[in-house]
């Protein structure tokens, strides 16, 4: 057996990869996206309540068809737990607000086998047990380390994070971003009319280079179909476009909206 990148294996093939937040702990979920075609899901450890284990059986359900699971964790100084995911079967780490390449270095280290980085040797469920062929070799490759660029000092030293080795992308938190700004924060932050001032404009934009001079997938969150397909004609690679949880919520709400008016007719 043999690691497979899936989402670099996808963007080779077609460009960019879309994806899902999971902020609900619920494996099922996470099989219902797999079997209706994304391609990744991001499991939320910053924002929800999952943990180590329930993440362990969200992993399992999303690979039955082919969806890479990736974990955000808790700030860039939850090293342990990058690790950890790794060496338990994540295919790769999100690490939000990440400010200096200092803070990036510490990441990779956490994250990559020596020569790039520190992350200790196992035999878990990261390699299958010994089942994946050279893992300590390959892994590197194997397993995506992205960071979150979503505040002004991120922003201000972007070009050195995408230029470090290790890092293999750079994903913007739009709504952490808008606020760093002092713009106003709302539930569509995320969404195109929320996002129109020069300042954000031209924040993503600068990124997105970045990322493309490096060689680095650039990613960036949305919320709707299309800011999702508007940002991937745009050059990002890796995109999300929903929260299974907001989905949820927004769905049920106008589900019940609706049932609720053809009562009253």
């Amino acid at each position: 057996m043999k690691i497979r990148n899936v989402i670099r294996e996808k963007i080779a093939e077609k460009g960019h990869v879309i994806g899902a937040f999971v902020a609900s702990g619920s494996a099922n979920n996470c099989e219902i996206l797999a079997m209706n075609g994304f391609d990744f899901i991001v499991i939320d450890m910053e924002h929800a309540q999952t943990s180590c284990e329930t993440a362990v059986d969200m992993f399992r359900a999303s690979e039955l068809y082919g969806m890479a699971p990736l974990v955000r964790v808790y700030s860039p100084y939850d090293g342990a737990a990058m690790s950890r995911l790794l060496d338990v079967g994540a295919h790769g780490i999100m690490v939000p607000l990440v400010n200096t390449p200092e803070q990036a270095k510490m990441i990779v280290d956490n994250t990559k086998y020596a020569p790039v980085g520190h992350r200790g040797a196992n035999g878990g469920r990261g390699p299958r047990w010994g089942n994946y062929e050279d893992y300590i070799h390959t892994a590197n490759d194997g397993c995506l380390t992205l960071v979150q660029c979503e505040s002004l000092e991120g922003l201000s030293h972007v070009e050195e994070i995408a230029a470090m080795p290790g890092i293999d992308g750079i994903f913007i938190g739009t709504g952490d971003l808008t606020l760093e700004m002092g713009l106003k924060f709302t539930a569509d932050t995320c969404s195109d009319h929320q996002v129109s001032s020069d300042a954000i404009v031209q924040a993503i934009d600068r990124i997105l280079k970045a990322c493309q001079d490096n060689g680095k997938i650039s990613g960036i969150v949305t919320l709707s179909a299309e800011d999702a397909a508007r940002r991937i004609n745009q050059g990002f690679q890796l995109v999300t476009c929903m929260n299974d949880l907001g989905f949820f919520a927004s769905r049920t709400k106008a589900h019940l909206a609706r049932v609720n008016e053809l009562i009253e007719k």
